[in-house]
């Protein structure tokens, strides 16, 4: 996955409709601080939609889904602006519309790796370093 990003989204692990949207390089850090919050008995970390890209693509997407939601995100700093008020199925529609729209060069994510986990995510990273 060198040189690539996933953007990401996850529901709200508490039950509110809030979704998280966000990037990262190294999923495997990322994944371990949201761990952090929780034990694992109660709630495993997983991001429920996956994109992939080059690492400029997808900070570009990303800036692209914060300016669409910007009124449904609550607050800004660090921490706050990556939960929009939307369903992550609704958040999911309007990523694959602005991908069509905008020609990002970017892949979805295969359902067969998700919820992706820390559990599988060395899958993600052998398929996408293969087929590269």
């Amino acid at each position: 996955m060198k040189g690539q990003k996933l953007l990401y989204i996850f529901k709200d692990p508490m039950g509110s409709i809030d979704s998280k949207v966000g990037i990262t390089g190294n999923p495997a850090v990322r994944f371990g601080v949201y761990q952090n919050s929780y034990s694992r008995k109660s709630h495993v970390a997983c991001f429920d939609v996956v994109y992939i890209g080059p690492a400029r693509v997808i900070s570009r997407l990303e800036q692209a889904v914060k300016q669409q939601f910007n009124w449904d995100i609550d607050l800004s700093g660090a921490g706050h602006s990556e939960w929009i008020s939307q369903t992550h199925t609704a958040l999911e529609t309007a990523i694959d519309s602005i991908i069509e729209e905008w020609k990002f060069k970017v892949t979805k994510v295969p359902k067969r790796f998700l919820p992706l986990t820390t559990d599988n995510l060395k899958d993600l990273v052998e398929h996408y370093t293969v087929s590269k």
